[in-house]
């Protein structure tokens, strides 16, 4: 392909990838992949009881209907990395969306908790090429200042959407532990308008580089550790907290469901500062920023038990987990050379899936042996270190980018 008609194509997509209709588009599919987990969250409580003559193992069931699709997202992300460097992306994605809203559905018909676990399994293989697709396709669509842009307004969108489909899910889930799982018909809505908008990307082969980019693993591990981590201690405030707030704190499940979409929406807003954050500060800087206030945001709620104090913890955690992904996934865009950007982004979202799915199985034992609020601090204390072991990276980094 000539010089010329790849300027004329970066012209043409420089273009397109502008326009408002488009980006709603691209970035409705991406907040699937948080709706995913989120939806059901508020009616987490009413459903344990509900399949409660199954006995004790009712209580961690119910939980691993909520992060079981991480579990699963966890082994294919990096198979759908794989796929995505050798398929048409759309394809891939479309076909992935659509078995996402069936399966997501069919929580709403199922009366054992064995088959909704395995509708929530496909649903969670179905989230890993959707979240994998479309960080493909934000490397394809844009490059630069213009990149951290896109993943400054994804954030945005999937924790906006977050937080509406969470005040719905806890409304819905006030009349019955079924009616959440209606929400996913959305995704249908989100196909039809996918189909209309989006464009395949070209890919451009150069004939000069014989041998493909080898992809190195170890590079990654750092940001790979560092997004298990943080979801670890995100996914807290979805499996834990509500029981915190029905069990101890005697609140109901719209107030639950509104709570949590207190969340979202502070991760949408802290989304929204990332750009003038990087003005500011380096790579480093910023993850000891947000990871301090994700800290704060735990010892709020550890050291005061009440609604209003959950409800300023939340918008710390909120706020930072935006920045926390951003920053990451901006990491990760930096060092990654163009040839290995699949694979790597398909690691790290097995990394983030791998500390949802974790999260409720390691913070259970801590709340098995010493109760969820002592449980939040020492959650907290680990906050804390860690942002302070990137502080000490940020004044021995001799790039000012990091």
């Amino acid at each position: 392909m000539s010089i010329e008609t790849k300027r004329t194509y970066h012209e043409l997509l420089l273009f397109f990838t502008e326009s408002k209709l488009f980006k709603a588009a691209l970035f409705s599919i991406s907040a699937t992949t948080v709706l995913g987990a989120t939806i059901i969250a508020p009616s987490l409580p009413a459903l344990e009881k509900h399949f409660s003559d199954i006995g004790p193992s009712a209580e961690i069931l119910s939980k691993l209907i909520l992060t079981i699709p991480s579990l699963l997202m966890v082994f294919f992300s990096p198979i759908a990395g794989f796929l995505f460097e050798r398929f048409r992306r759309l394809n891939i994605i479309f076909f992935a969306l659509m078995i996402w809203s069936l399966a997501g559905i069919s929580g709403f018909f199922l009366n054992n908790i064995y088959l909704v676990l395995t509708s929530r399994a496909i649903l969670g293989i179905a989230a890993s090429f959707l979240m994998t697709g479309i960080g493909v396709l934000l490397a394809d669509y844009y490059s630069g200042a213009r990149r951290e842009k896109a993943l400054m307004l994804q954030n945005f969108f999937m924790a906006f959407g977050a937080g509406i489909f969470l005040t719905l899910g806890g409304f819905l889930a006030s009349m019955s532990w079924r009616y959440p799982f209606l929400v996913y018909s959305l995704g249908f809505v989100i196909l039809i308008f996918g189909i209309f908008e989006l464009f395949e990307p070209i890919k451009f082969h150069h004939k000069t580089h014989a041998n493909p980019t080898k992809f190195t693993f170890s590079k990654f591990i750092p940001m790979y550790l560092l997004g298990m981590f943080i979801m670890i201690c995100f996914y807290i405030a979805p499996t834990q907290m509500p029981f915190f707030m029905t069990d101890y704190l005697h609140i109901d499940q719209t107030r639950v469901g509104v709570s949590l979409a207190v969340v979202s929406v502070a991760m949408a807003i802290g989304s929204l500062f990332y750009m003038q954050l990087r003005k500011l500060f380096s790579l480093y800087e910023i993850f000891f920023l947000a990871l301090s206030f994700f800290a704060l945001g735990f010892a709020c709620i550890s050291l005061v038990h009440n609604y209003l104090s959950v409800l300023i913890g939340f918008c710390f955690l909120g706020a930072s987990l935006g920045i926390s992904l951003i920053n990451t996934n901006a990491w990760l865009f930096h060092i990654a050379e163009e040839g290995e950007r699949s694979r790597a982004y398909g690691f790290l979202a097995s990394s983030v899936f791998l500390g949802q799915a974790t999260s409720p199985l390691i913070t259970q034992t801590f709340v098995s042996h010493l109760g969820i609020v002592k449980m939040i601090a020492i959650f907290t204390l680990m906050l804390f270190s860690v942002s302070f072991l990137f502080l000490f990276m940020s004044w021995r980094s001799q790039d000012r980018k990091f």
